[in-house]
């Protein structure tokens, strides 16, 4: 890829040249585990559930249980960037010191393959949602604990998932020096940590300085100080004009991304999303069937273009893309749900009724509102 998400694999190396004096501190305890069991049994397409398993199984050094549930979790929900990044920080976890060997360059040969795919799962949990929880770090990075530990270390709060904390001290050191003259480390951090806490504007800003930083060096073939490629921090800035509202700079953002890697298939989605929020459904069409030919391993991208379609009232082709999304991913309950809506709207009422009819076979009881919806709409469909 031109331009592959991280920070994420440079990541790892500005860990570990981070001062920490503790020692990591592993998961807390969770859920119980038969509990949790129990619950996956009854729920079994709940990915939510699989997730909480995993990281359970985790808590207890049970790692090969823990990566089947994460798998499971993401074979259910494919936008499950929570799950991917915990797959992909699950190597570092069973080999306590990968993370710095893979610093030092010095990967035993055998580790190899497990850090290129943690590499690929880390930049694709970045992909679906740039701001993606990083408390999973916890469980295998040094940090330390305590509110005099936050206010100078805030890289154990940032890992500790205590954002605000890390922005307030990353912000304390920073203190009334122009941006220009900040480390590109300390722009990354704080950057990540405003936007966790809302702060979209700051956020974009310190994205801002690193993204000018990464073209004058392409054009200088100057190193950065941390090894970032600059389409990261365009994708970065694009999702953070979005989340403030700054609709139209990040539709420009984005097609810059795209215009340096055309497999970026959410900037594809989150166009769409923006488009179809001021119904512009031509447009938002357009995107999420870009996003599906970009992606078409992804069923998730045809459940996005079924519900448009029925959006913009094009029914008869919402139901053939919704049939595709639950051919390709049976599991995933929202599709029948949809997919019964779209043939609700159709006048289909037999189609309708076996597709709601599957739908509660499979939903997980969270979806307590679309549960109710769908037994309220069988029984209009039956009168």
């Amino acid at each position: 890829m031109k331009g592959g998400v991280a920070t994420f694999s440079a990541l790892s190396a500005l860990i570990v040249l981070l001062p920490h004096a503790a020692a990591a501190q592993g998961l807390k305890p969770s859920d119980s585990i038969p509990q949790l069991e129990a619950a996956v049994a009854r729920d079994s397409n709940d990915a939510q559930l699989h997730y909480r398993l995993g990281i359970a199984y985790w808590s207890r050094k049970r790692f090969d249980e823990a990566g089947k549930s994460l798998l499971t979790a993401v074979t259910i929900e494919r936008r499950f960037a929570d799950a991917y990044l915990a797959l992909a920080y699950l190597p570092y976890a069973r080999r306590r010191d990968l993370m710095k060997e893979e610093a030092k360059g010095e990967v035993p040969p055998e580790w190899r393959d497990s850090v290129l795919v943690s590499e690929r799962l880390r930049r694709r949990a970045f992909l679906i949602n740039p701001l993606v929880d990083l408390k999973i770090m916890g469980a295998f990075v040094p940090v330390r604990s305590g509110f005099f530990a936050a206010l100078t270390d805030p890289f154990s709060s940032f890992v500790s998932g205590n954002y605000a904390m890390a922005y307030f001290t990353f912000s304390r050191w920073a203190g009334d020096k122009p941006r220009d003259s900040l480390p590109s480390g300390l722009l990354w951090y704080r950057g990540l940590s405003a936007g966790h806490v809302a702060l979209y504007d700051t956020a974009a800003t310190d994205f801002q300085v690193l993204l000018d930083r990464g073209l004058k060096a392409e054009q200088g073939d100057t190193l950065s100080p941390i090894p970032v490629r600059t389409n990261d921090f365009r994708y970065l800035l694009a999702t953070f004009r979005y989340r403030s509202g700054h609709y139209a700079e990040a539709i420009t953002l984005y097609k810059e991304a795209l215009g340096n890697d055309v497999g970026l298939f959410m900037a594809h989605v989150q166009m769409g999303k923006i488009f179809e929020h001021f119904k512009q459904w031509p447009e938002a069409i357009e995107h999420y069937e870009a996003a599906v030919a970009t992606n078409p391993d992804d069923p998730s991208v045809l459940l996005d273009l079924g519900v448009v379609l029925r959006e913009a009232g094009r029914l008869q082709e919402s139901e053939s893309t919704l049939a595709r999304a639950l051919d390709a991913n049976p599991r995933d309950s929202r599709v029948p749900y949809h997919l019964a809506l779209t043939l609700q709207q159709e006048n289909k009422a037999a189609e309708a009724r076996a597709a709601f009819t599957r739908f509660l076979a499979v939903a997980p009881s969270r979806y307590a509102t679309q549960i109710t919806d769908a037994k309220n709409r069988l029984t209009q469909l039956q009168d």
